[in-house]
């Protein structure tokens, strides 16, 4: 497992930020000919409470105020996606033996003016689902369909660098630790690829991203005792072990050296059922790995960017 994880540049991140000091409230303009009253900032935890009623709360009654069901609106499980022909020949791609195949695949789609953000969110991430489909169905065997998936894996490689080139220049001396939720074993060779493409969101924004394939192991356990780490993000592919899901919350929250570390949670239930995300003891939950990393940035006190 030693090889999936992915080694940290920095012995202690230690970053100064303070999310409570001035240069995080913006500079004030003396010059104001109009001396308006102050208002009162709100504390971090303040902003934190408000993000989960915003999430958790609001959107949902916007969305049923205007005769939708929230549920619909959010993505569909596998089973009910609907698959573009585009996705079912990139699928077919991946599937055969030729991995010069799906680099020059991608290439020509880059050529073609697409970003390797738009192919890795509208391509790989439905070709992921598609495989787990054809899975499910017997269309391709559990082998098959795992090589594959390891050679989406392989092109998240391929083209890292160019990825990261396109987000800081530096690091903002975050780190995030990125594992499956416990019992999803039956599921690692869909979470990894989903675990991979997390952490390249992640390392593009600046972070210092880790992946741990086990959070049941020894290892996992270690390294949330003796490693500092802002944010810990957990993959869900269901919810039939929400408890122990909060156990492991619970024990991590605990035992990390970070009194305030954050916790976000990944998956299609906490995508439909957001609310779900108090049940374990979560922060937020996270849709997709764009959505991931903005999240994580306000939880942390960072500025949320932007990028075409």
């Amino acid at each position: 497992m030693a090889d999936l994880r992915q080694a940290s540049s920095h012995e202690k991140p230690g970053h100064a930020f303070d999310r409570d000091g001035d240069d995080f409230s913006g500079a004030r303009n003396p010059g104001n000919l109009v001396d308006f009253p102050q208002p009162v900032r709100a504390s971090a935890a303040d902003l934190l409470v408000l993000q989960r009623v915003v999430t958790l709360e609001i959107l949902p009654r916007v969305v049923r105020a205007h005769g939708a069901d929230p549920a619909q609106a959010l993505p569909r499980s596998p089973a009910e996606e609907r698959v573009s022909d585009e996705v079912k020949a990139f699928c077919q791609v991946v599937l055969s033996q030729n991995p010069e195949t799906a680099v020059a695949h991608v290439e020509a789609l880059r050529a073609s003016g697409r970003s390797l953000e738009t192919i890795y969110l509208e391509l790989m991430v439905p070709c992921a689902r598609y495989l787990r489909r054809l899975w499910d169905e017997d269309v391709c065997d559990f082998a098959a369909a795992t090589l594959a998936l390891w050679r989406l894996q392989q092109l998240l490689r391929e083209f890292s660098a160019a990825f990261r080139s396109q987000g800081a220049e530096h690091s903002c001396g975050l780190r995030a630790l990125l594992a499956p939720a416990p019992g999803e074993k039956q599921e690692l060779s869909f979470i990894m690829f989903d675990l991979a493409l997390i952490g390249e969101f992640f390392r593009r924004d600046g972070w210092d991203a880790w992946i741990e394939p086990d959070s049941a192991s020894p290892e996992f356990s270690a390294l949330v005792r003796t490693q500092w780490f802002d944010v810990v993000e957990f993959l869900v592919s269901g919810e039939k072990q929400l408890d122990a899901l909060a156990a492991k919350i619970s024990a991590v929250r605990r035992n990390s050296p970070n009194q305030a570390l954050r916790v976000l949670v990944c998956g299609p239930a906490f995508v439909r059922h957001p609310e779900l995300i108090l049940v374990v003891g979560g922060d937020l939950p996270a849709s997709d790995p764009r959505l991931g990393v903005a999240q994580a940035r306000n939880l942390v006190g960072l500025p949320t960017t932007t990028r075409g």
